[in-house]
């Protein structure tokens, strides 16, 4: 209970009322007792005047000659009834010549038990003596208190006697406990009120402390929408206003805070790149959704030892310290190339407190580079082989075939084909240029599909003759498609012109279209040699062929399908590829309608 500082208030104020109450009120009742008992030897001295000074017996010098003339003066004495008065005269025995208790009268007084011996003796050297001895109860049973006083009675110089008066003083200690009663009752009061008083006044501070702690509680379980009441302009209401103003203050700090947090967290969640947070105990931090995916991580109490090796065996905490935390290293997984950044993070305390890795999936740069050496590659080898021809050709023509009339023409024949072959091979190169930075301006319109389709066959039927190759069609004429007209022409002389020169001689070709809710489906068909299916996903490739000297030799630069299909995406259309190995090939574009 003590532990609150409220009651620690009200135990203070407790004990100091107590302390000064009690301090106060024994002050008090020794002073009163000290006043009460200081007028009650006045009293007694006046008492004692009064009756000498009333009296000539007593002021005569010979009191053993006038001992029954005092007897009958102290016998008329009207003595009250909480007094003893003793008349004892200056002998050697101290004998007792009158008093209020006749059978006293005789006796010595030092052998009276009721006269205090001590106070007689004291007063044999003239001054008087009085005592109220705390030990000393003339009635035991009702144990009241008396006060004695010996007054010496002096004649020229002489003491003659003595007037002994005893004094009941209980009435002083019945006033002293009554007031000892009466400060007690004050003092429970006092403490009463003190306690009530506590309360209010430790309540007027605890309170406010409270609300505050209340209200701090709360915050820290991260509700920050709290506000004090601020009652007073003391110390407490001052304290409550700024505890006003720091929570507006923290507010709009985490506000600014939680804002950064959630940019950072999205930033994270919906990058491209993986990201990982590692401590230097190897403890994993945090990670985003794509190290969570690429590392095959189910939670963030695993070790980032444990996780690294689903992607890589040469990293680890221990190497990466090794590289200073500082490094880049690449990964392979499932085909997919990933690049390893890796930096250190600091503390609080501005030392290394872990290491943030990036993991970057350049996968499809590693392709593009590879594309673009095999394309310098190809370019290179395919104009090589012409120029070769060309110049071979030449240099023969110039060393003296000229005169030779049949094989000159021959040569030169050769050389133009290897010319044209050459200009067909730079058109396709231009095209591909522009369509690669969309400075191909398409002109679309609806043009009858069936129309189109039979243009490109008229094209293709001179080839066709050659090897005997029937080209069936079978379009509806009522299907009408949004295209660019010379572009759809090319994807289908490109396609079929492919079917043309892949298939055998005798061979045939279906080319047929039917139509969706959504699209216009077009199949070119062929029962040729077919391609094998490792090389279906790079038959739209640049330069790439699946018999590439049998591609060469028949005038192929390997760009066709790869012409076809930008058209076609730059039109929102698609070309997949069916086939199997001597059954034959199939090409279907899907065009939106």
């Amino acid at each position: 209970m003590f532990r609150s500082i409220r009651w620690k208030f009200i135990l203070i104020y407790f004990l100091l009322v107590f302390l000064s109450m009690s301090i106060v009120g024994i002050y008090i009742v020794n002073q009163l007792e000290k006043i009460q008992l200081d007028m009650n030897i006045k009293n007694m001295e006046a008492r004692i005047r009064s009756i000498i000074d009333s009296y000539s017996s007593l002021k005569s010098g010979v009191w053993d000659e006038n001992i029954e003339e005092i007897q009958k003066s102290i016998s008329s004495v009207q003595v009250g009834y909480n007094e003893n008065i003793y008349v004892i005269l200056n002998d050697n025995n101290r004998t007792i010549i009158a008093g209020s208790v006749e059978e006293s009268i005789g006796l010595s007084a030092f052998n009276y038990n009721k006269i205090n011996n001590y106070i007689l003796t004291k007063s044999m050297d003239g001054t008087t003596h009085h005592i109220a001895p705390a030990e000393q109860f003339e009635d035991t049973e009702n144990k009241r208190f008396y006060y004695h006083m010996s007054y010496p009675v002096q004649t020229d110089g002489t003491i003659r006697g003595y007037i002994y008066l005893i004094n009941n003083i209980d009435y002083i200690y019945d006033t002293v406990n009554e007031s000892m009663q009466i400060m007690t009752q004050a003092t429970i009061i006092a403490l009463t009120i003190t306690v009530f008083l506590g309360l209010l006044l430790s309540t007027s501070i605890t309170g406010p402390i409270k609300e505050l702690t209340l209200k701090a509680r709360q915050m820290s379980l991260g509700d920050f929408d709290q506000k004090v009441s601020v009652k007073s302009d003391d110390e407490i209401g001052q304290l409550g206003n700024m505890f006003n103003f720091l929570i507006d203050q923290l507010k709009r700090s985490m506000s600014s805070l939680q804002q950064e947090k959630n940019k950072m967290e999205t930033t994270l969640t919906y990058m491209a790149d993986g990201v990982l947070t590692v401590d230097l105990s190897g403890n994993i931090i945090h990670a985003n959704p794509v190290a969570k995916n690429l590392l095959s991580i189910k939670n963030t109490d695993e070790k980032f030892d444990d996780v690294i090796v689903n992607l890589t065996d040469t990293i680890s905490v221990e190497y990466i310290k090794s590289k200073d935390y500082h490094g880049t290293d690449l990964a392979e997984k499932n085909g997919e190339t990933y690049n390893i950044d890796y930096a250190p993070f600091m503390n609080n305390k501005n030392e290394v407190g872990g290491v943030i890795l990036v993991f970057k999936n350049i996968t499809e740069q590693h392709r593009i580079d590879r594309l673009q050496k095999e394309f310098v590659a190809n370019v290179s080898h395919e104009l090589k082989t012409p120029i070769t021809t060309i110049k071979s050709y030449a240099e023969t023509l110039l060393d003296g075939a000229l005169e030779e009339k049949e094989t000159a023409e021959e040569f030169l024949n050769v050389i133009n084909s290897e010319s044209d072959r050459m200009s067909r091979l730079v058109t396709d190169l231009l095209l591909l240029s522009r369509m690669d930075y969309e400075q191909t301006n398409w002109h679309k319109e609806r043009i009858n599909l069936q129309d189109m389709v039979n243009i490109a066959v008229k094209k293709l039927q001179m080839q066709a003759k050659e090897k005997n190759i029937s080209i069936h069609v079978n379009i509806p004429d009522n299907i009408d498609i949004l295209f660019d007209r010379d572009g759809f022409e090319q994807i289908i002389l490109n396609i079929a012109g492919n079917a043309v020169k892949y298939t055998p001689e005798n061979g045939n070709i279906w080319i047929e279209a039917k139509t969706t809710k959504k699209d216009v489906i077009v199949s070119i068909k062929d029962d040729g040699f077919g391609i094998p299916k490792e090389d279906q996903d790079r038959i739209f490739d640049r330069f790439y062929r699946v018999e590439k000297a049998r591609a060469r030799g028949l005038g192929g630069t390997g760009l066709g399908l790869s012409i076809a299909k930008q058209i076609a995406e730059a039109h929102n259309s698609t070309i997949t590829v069916k086939s199997q190995i001597n059954k034959g090939t199939e090409m279907i574009i899907t065009i939106p309608r």
